[in-house]
């Protein structure tokens, strides 16, 4: 496909999308789509009739500018810019009028070729979207090189498929995707999903039949058991889709932890600069991988060495999605209780310290094992840790926060989570290796090197 260079900011094409469905206050509010023919009820999942085209298409992405991105300078494809726009506007009509129809209903045509009921209630395509999207993935299904974005909406209970066609996005398909996981198939133009809970554990297949998801087909079924078939043993080939947060920071306060959301404000009730920031990354490292950051290992230990040091600020990301977002700062700052973690009662304490480069492109960076809070259960003590990478990009050092007891490098407790190579390994066993770049920052999906562990050292890298 024809690439085309895009400058990633947004402006024109959101406002105009969005403003196509603002109900006009001096006219009648425009109506609905019509509901759709419900199939037999035999069918084990509804088939709408395909709907007629929305009278006002998506313009084309012709550049209108995505405000307040950063992202690596490549030729972007139009599928690319067109799914980066469209994470971007959906975020925002999320922040900025919740549960209005009629603004989620100008972000995607609707061809959709299932619909899916749950608990007695039937959907509409932008009912699903104000649901609050959670997480996507990428996923080439009819193998014609352009990947199906699939946005999970409302705790993951509905999963949508899209993809880009004759310029715009487009729905093809939905379906209840509670507790699942997404694999691409080796030989079918079809999605895989396994789910299951309390034992018990199913495979399901949706293939891609007219240009849109055809209905559910179970192939496997088990329970109740201890471990499930893996997916990959019931179709050889079929590969884990990543599965990537659609936003960088939590910021919505309808969402986990909702008490306490005050902690993304700085005192003068500004939010932080990274959170809600929609997580484009995934969308513009498809086919070309990780950008380089920098080619100097020597340039990027001066420069962090010199954050650590206080005679610079650094700018505070989040890693893993939910912590670290505050933006421009000091590291001294950076440590206080309620800043980079916003549970920690005591400033946040280097355990130790490894120079590694984690994505690939021949420049260090700078992972820290730091300490959270320390305790004592039984008479024996423990500690909550969390690691923060530091990368040095044009001059600014950036400080990627990953603050789940399971993340890189303290994965299993011991450091061993950790390879020499930059990857890591979960303590669920799968590879992982990161990309970032500025404030964004990803997981990935990557083969195990079966390189050993890396030695950490004792202590902050200033000593």
């Amino acid at each position: 496909m024809k690439k085309r260079k895009i400058s990633l900011l947004l402006a024109g094409a959101l406002a105009l999308a969005l403003c196509a469905c603002v109900p006009n206050q001096e006219g009648p509010s425009p109506s609905m789509p019509q509901s759709p023919t419900v199939p037999p009820p035999e069918a084990s999942v509804p088939v709408l009739e395909t709907p007629p085209p929305m009278p006002t298409p998506t313009p084309e992405l012709s550049a209108p500018p995505l405000s307040g991105y950063e992202l690596p300078d490549r030729d972007y494809r139009p599928w690319q810019a067109g799914y980066m726009e469209f994470l971007v506007g959906l975020l925002r009509a999320e922040q900025d009028v919740r549960d209005a129809e009629t603004v989620f209903g100008g972000l995607a045509a609707d061809g959709r070729g299932v619909y899916v009921e749950d608990f007695g209630e039937k959907y509409s395509l932008p009912e699903v979207m104000s649901m609050g999207c959670e997480s996507y993935s990428l996923g080439d299904v009819d193998k014609d090189g352009v990947p199906e974005l699939f946005v999970e909406y409302g705790l993951s209970y509905i999963t949508q498929c899209y993809t880009w066609r004759d310029g715009q996005v487009v729905c093809l398909g939905e379906f209840y995707a509670k507790d699942s996981a997404l694999y691409s198939h080796p030989d079918k133009s079809a999605i895989l999903r396994a789910g299951g809970r309390m034992g018990y554990y199913e495979l399901y297949e949706y293939p891609m039949e007219g240009g849109v998801l055809s209905e559910e087909r179970e192939i496997f079924r088990e329970g109740p058991v201890d471990s499930p078939t893996g997916a990959e043993e019931i179709v050889p080939g079929a590969q884990a889709l990543d599965r990537f947060w659609t936003q960088l920071g939590e910021w919505d306060d309808r969402k986990y932890h909702a008490p306490d959301s005050e902690w993304r404000e700085f005192d003068d009730g500004r939010p932080h600069p990274a959170a809600g920031k929609a997580l484009l990354l995934p969308i513009a490292d498809w086919e070309d991988g990780p950008a380089s950051t920098g080619d100097s290992s020597e340039q990027a230990r001066r420069a962090i060495l010199a954050a650590l040091n206080g005679e610079t600020e650094l700018y505070g990301a989040s890693g893993d999605h939910f912590y670290g977002d505050i933006g421009p700062t000091a590291w001294e700052e950076y440590v206080q209780p309620g800043a980079a973690y916003p549970w920690n009662e005591e400033p946040l304490e280097i355990k130790a310290h490894v120079w590694l480069d984690m994505n690939g492109d021949g420049q260090e960076e700078c992972l820290l094992w730091v300490v959270k809070s320390r305790g004592e259960d039984g008479g024996k003590p423990w500690t909550s840790d969390a690691t923060v990478v530091l990368s040095e990009q044009d001059g600014t050092v950036y400080a990627y926060f990953f603050g789940i007891d399971q993340s890189i490098g303290t994965g299993r407790y011991d450091g061993t989570g950790l390879r020499d190579d930059g990857t890591f390994v979960s303590i669920y066993g799968s590879a992982q290796r990161l990309s970032f770049w500025k404030d964004q920052c990803c997981q990935y999906a990557a083969p195990d090197t079966g390189a050993p562990p890396v030695k950490w050292l004792d202590g902050s890298p200033l000593h």
